[in-house]
């Protein structure tokens, strides 16, 4: 009865000897948020409450733009591509305020890489889908391609009156890269960058007056000089907030 009992002790040992602890994770879930001031000020809807650097008082009632092909590059200059195209709208953050990276390695990342855009390959044919649908008004046709950015409001003239702005930023000539330097210890299951986006830096240096042209469509020869700035501009606009 003794040896039966050492033997069965012997094979539950052994047993459990054998089982292996299962491999620490190496990836996690990565999720990237798009965050919106402008000058510091809280972005409130359709209220006149901001001043860009030509003085021009204005108002937002409409912010969207692209975020698209998204580079996490880490310390050992490793790149990391997401491949994405995503829609942010500033008034539907529950929605539209996002880009994720399921399975992102273990790492520090010290910059990030993305287009304000859609790239050739996706803005004159391909897939409409996802967050590229047309039925999110960011399209004006597969020969011009999509709008990247779009914002739309109020401002008061000098002269004192108050009247509708319109600027859709788009075409090939728009399409922007921004780099951003970032501080991500990519070391648990979840993770989050919160980045920044100022509207008023897109308007700011060069200086974006709304007098000289209140409704911007991109489309015609005189808008080749407004979306070089607007694009430079585009390079300042967003900043690196912090990690979660």
């Amino acid at each position: 009865m003794k040896k039966n009992l050492v033997l069965f002790l012997f094979a539950v040992l052994t047993l459990s000897a054998c089982k292996k602890n299962p491999a620490p994770p190496t990836k996690g879930k990565l999720t990237i948020k798009f965050n919106h001031q402008i000058n510091g000020q809280a972005l409130t809807n359709g209220q006149l409450n901001y001043t860009n650097a030509a003085g021009n008082k204005y108002s937002v009632n409409l912010f969207k733009y692209f975020i698209s092909n998204v580079v996490l590059v880490k310390d050992d200059n490793t790149e990391v591509k997401l491949n994405n195209y995503d829609l942010i709208n500033a008034f539907e953050p529950a929605n539209f305020s996002t880009v994720e990276a399921s399975d992102l390695p273990y790492g520090n990342y010290t910059s990030i890489r993305f287009y304000m855009g859609v790239d050739s390959a996706r803005n004159h044919n391909g897939a409409q889908d996802g967050d590229l649908d047309p039925a999110y008004g960011m399209i004006w046709d597969w020969n011009t391609g999509y709008i990247f950015f779009k914002h739309e409001g109020k401002f008061i003239t000098t002269i004192g009156d108050t009247i509708d702005l319109q600027y859709h930023l788009g075409t090939d000539r728009a399409l922007s890269t921004i780099n951003i330097p970032i501080t991500l210890n990519m070391d648990a299951e979840t993770k989050k960058v919160n980045l920044l986006f100022d509207l008023n830096k897109m308007y700011n240096s060069p200086v974006i007056n709304f007098n000289d042209g209140p409704n911007r469509q991109s489309t015609n020869a005189a808008d080749f000089n407004w979306i070089n700035e607007m694009s430079s501009n585009t390079v300042d606009a967003f900043t690196f907030m912090n990690q979660e």
